[in-house]
């Protein structure tokens, strides 16, 4: 079958590529069109509106001549629902988008109605907008990819250099450096953009430069625990990319405590979870007396995000998906169905 991948950018390791080198490993035909670009004209006010109208002209002469059978948009606020119009008339092909934030303050509501599926992560998002009557929406989780995202044996020099008791992966903005100042007590390593330009030293002492490939794993492998506190905007109920990563890494992962979180990873054997400031004080106090028992926590979590929570396992329910609302589009290998082009 062939899909178009559609993303922010072509980069490997950015989401979207993961998409394109699943499918591809499972015999698929797959494209990647890039909408955002590191280009100045995206960026500058006074050429942004001009530059999406050329990217959006080219998507569609792509698609009219690739002929896709499904086009997968990764979040995708530039494409517009008269794009997606245009191309359907003209082309047997399924809109699918997958949003990995809250799409209530991110995408308008024609735009996310303009798709023949649109996932999310966040039920909280879900259930709001099938209140207002969209019909084409369905839950899909985040998810790790196993060849990124899996314990390392740092060797004593990495562990002394990207180690920590307890480490917190994610750049600086002023809600997530609030919540860093609450635990400045503990023996906390900090890493991502902006930490080393905090006004405060306390914070500027426990910096560290953003983590990619290896270096992360290390940070995640060569730590006690490993903190995931979620965006108050983006993750009401939902789950980040992160809670799988570290995962499949298998960290102890100290997670404050989402709804759906519930039915990901059990809290007590394959999360450490908490509810308000005080009750994670009290799981980091215990468990950094206990790293034999953070160590099992992260194992656990590993056998769980390698059964259940992959990549594949997400393109798999995203076919399903296709397949209850658009019947015999897709087989279970994904081949393409009778009179559907392949």
């Amino acid at each position: 079958m062939r899909w178009l991948i559609v993303l922010p950018f072509e980069q490997p390791g950015l989401m979207g590529m993961d998409f394109a080198d699943e499918l591809l490993a499972l015999g698929h035909e797959v494209r990647t069109f890039e909408y955002r670009r590191n280009n100045p004209l995206y960026k500058n006010r006074g050429t942004k509106s001009a530059y999406q109208s050329w990217i959006l002209r080219r998507l569609e002469r792509v698609c009219l001549a690739w002929r896709p059978s499904l086009v997968l948009v990764i979040k995708g606020g530039p494409i517009t629902p008269a794009l997606i119009r245009r191309v359907k008339t003209r082309l047997d092909a399924l809109f699918l988008n997958f949003f990995p934030d809250n799409p209530l303050w991110m995408m308008p509501f024609e735009a996310i109605e303009a798709y023949d599926v649109f996932f999310t992560k966040e039920r909280y998002a879900l259930q709001s907008l099938q209140q207002v009557g969209l019909k084409n929406l369905h839950y899909l989780p985040m998810y790790c990819v196993p060849a990124a995202h899996h314990p390392v044996a740092p060797t004593d020099p990495e562990a002394r250099r990207w180690g920590a008791p307890v480490s917190f992966v994610g750049n600086r903005y002023a809600y997530r450096e609030r919540f860093v100042c609450e635990l400045l007590d503990y023996p906390l390593k900090v890493w991502g953009r902006g930490w080393s330009a905090s006004h405060d030293p306390r914070i500027r002492g426990c910096a560290g430069p953003p983590v990619w490939g290896h270096e992360k794993l290390c940070v995640y492998s060569a730590s006690t625990l490993s903190l995931n506190h979620h965006h108050p905007m983006n993750d009401i109920n939902g789950v980040n990319t992160r809670a799988f990563e570290l995962a499949a890494a298998g960290a102890c992962q100290v997670v404050d405590l989402k709804d759906d979180l519930r039915d990901l990873l059990k809290p007590g054997e394959e999360i450490v979870a908490y509810r308000d400031l005080g009750e994670l004080r009290r799981q980091l106090d215990f468990y950094l007396a206990h790293p034999d028992e953070a160590r099992a926590i992260g194992a656990n979590a590993r056998r769980r995000a390698l059964a259940e929570h992959t990549l594949r396992h997400r393109i798999e329910e995203m076919l399903a998906a296709v397949n209850d609302r658009f019947g015999g589009f897709a087989g279970p290998s994904g081949a393409a169905a009778p009179g559907r082009h392949p």
